[in-house]
């Protein structure tokens, strides 16, 4: 991942109690400053951390529609991105608004098809997606380092 020094952006974005939170929980290792109000992200949630010696920040946006206007701060100037979505419900208009967004601004990103341990079903998406999914379960830490790390690579392939 040599990038000049340039340092990375990557937002998590996905609908209202996906896992972003967790998600990013797990891929820094570590709890994660958090602004929330009873549990629930009202602004936004950070990490950072170091692959290859670059440093990699992240944020995860809220998932309530009332919060869009976050999602669309948070994204601004972003690198790529993970959308993760709750398998056991499936793709929801939130999800449906940010992927489209996604895929109309040609950002690297992937799909987090998360919640695997309540449903193993492929995640139903009529074509809409134009990403890999990784199955994941956040809660365990499964698929995420994966994802992660082939985000980084969709990252580094669109910059060359």
């Amino acid at each position: 991942m040599k990038r000049n020094d340039k340092e990375t952006k990557i937002v998590i974005l996905g609908s209202y109690n996906s896992g972003k939170t967790t998600t990013l929980e797990n891929i820094c290792n570590e709890k994660v400053m958090t602004i929330d109000y009873n549990g629930t992200t009202i602004a936004l949630d950070y990490g950072n951390i170091k692959v290859d010696g670059e440093v990699v920040h992240i944020f995860a946006t809220p998932g309530q529609e009332r919060f869009k206007f976050m999602r669309e701060i948070l994204s601004q100037g972003l690198d790529g991105a993970i959308v993760v979505v709750d398998n056991s419900t499936g793709l929801t208009s939130t999800d449906i608004n940010i992927i489209k967004r996604l895929n109309s601004k040609n950002v690297p990103y992937v799909i987090f098809a998360n919640k695997q341990d309540i449903n193993t079903g492929e995640l139903d998406h009529n074509g809409l997606i134009n990403a890999p999914i990784i199955p994941t379960i956040a809660q365990e830490g499964e698929g995420i380092n994966d994802g992660l790390h082939l985000l980084l690579d969709l990252i580094e392939n669109k910059e060359t």
